[in-house]
Parts: C-alpha cells; sequence; structure tokens
C-alpha cells in the first residue's frame, strides 16, 4: 500500500512538470527556411494546447506577416478567411488595406503592415503588441466552425525582437 502512494505521487509530480511543456504556451523566436529556399527568417511563434500555430514575421521585403497553422485534425475550407480578434477590439479577416488573406487547407496568411524606415502604420499590429488573447475563427472543410486561441503573454519583446527592436508602431488614427 505504502509503495502504491508513492508511485501515485511521484506519477503526479511527473505528470506536472509536463504541463507546461505540453501546454506549448510560449512566444520562442524561431529560425525557418524562407519560400524561396535562399536563406532564414526569425519568426515569432507560438502553438497552443490545441496543436495549433501563430507565427510573425518580417519578410526580406520589410513586410510584417501572421501565418496561422491548423492543427493535425481540421482543415480550413480553403474559400474563406478565418476572423482574428484580439480581446474585445473589433473582429476582422482581412490584410492591411482591405486585402484579402492568402488562405489553404492547412494555413492562412495576412499581411499585417509594410515597414518603412523602421515605422509602421498598423492597428491590427498594435492590438498585437497590447493584446491579451487572440482568437480565430474559421470555416472547416468538412463542414462547421471551429475556434482556437493564443496568449499573448509574453509576446510583445518576441515579436519587437523578430520584427525590428527600433521599430515604431502606430495606428491608422494616429494619422494626421
Amino acid at each position: 500500500m505504502k509503495n502504491c502512494a508513492m508511485y501515485r505521487n511521484l506519477f503526479i509530480t511527473v505528470l506536472l512538470m509536463m504541463v507546461p511543456a505540453v501546454a506549448g504556451a510560449d512566444w520562442a523566436v524561431v529560425a525557418q527556411n524562407t519560400t524561396n529556399g535562399t536563406g532564414t527568417t526569425r519568426v515569432a511563434h507560438i502553438t497552443n494546447k490545441d496543436g495549433y500555430s501563430l507565427e510573425i514575421y518580417r519578410d526580406a521585403n520589410n513586410v510584417m506577416r501572421s501565418h496561422l497553422g491548423m492543427n493535425g485534425h481540421n482543415r480550413l475550407d480553403g474559400k474563406t478567411c478565418p476572423t482574428f480578434q484580439v480581446d474585445k477590439r473589433p473582429a476582422q479577416n482581412r490584410s492591411i488595406n482591405d486585402a484579402p488573406c492568402l488562405a489553404q487547407a492547412q494555413w492562412a496568411e495576412y499581411i499585417m503592415g509594410y515597414i518603412t524606415d523602421d515605422h509602421v502604420t498598423s492597428t491590427a499590429m498594435n492590438n498585437l503588441l497590447n493584446g491579451n488573447t487572440i482568437s480565430y475563427r474559421f470555416i472547416l472543410r468538412e463542414s462547421g466552425y471551429a475556434e482556437t486561441s493564443f496568449s499573448l503573454a509574453g509576446s510583445k519583446r518576441i515579436l519587437m525582437e523578430v520584427l525590428g527592436n527600433n521599430l515604431v508602431v502606430s495606428t491608422e488614427k494616429d494619422l494626421p
């Protein structure tokens, strides 16, 4: 009986030690190969507990992009851009300047802004830098809807490291 309790306590301890790694709730900087295969890009990355991933990066043309990756179970319908919403701010499903997102079965990508001389005007990026949670809602290929969200805790430092520590982000409201 005493051994049973000892093994149970050991099992619970090991399980609790594994929870943060399984949850995958931390933002990190990762290097990814560029789409044309000529190098790597630094990417702010997070995977949530449901297996969805969110990546935000600055490409070689100084374009800020966000990339939603689907988990191993669900696929997008490929016709409709997912809607994203930071906290209680207005939801949107378009890139900057009202351009559509790029969407395929396994991912959706949005242009968040164009960087010029370490400055970008992007309400969406400002919301990401100052928000707590970003949620995505989307139509599934097999019918129905799904939703997932990502914590933005700790993301600001990682995002600025990837996008540029000297980057100034303003909103459309800040324009003269």
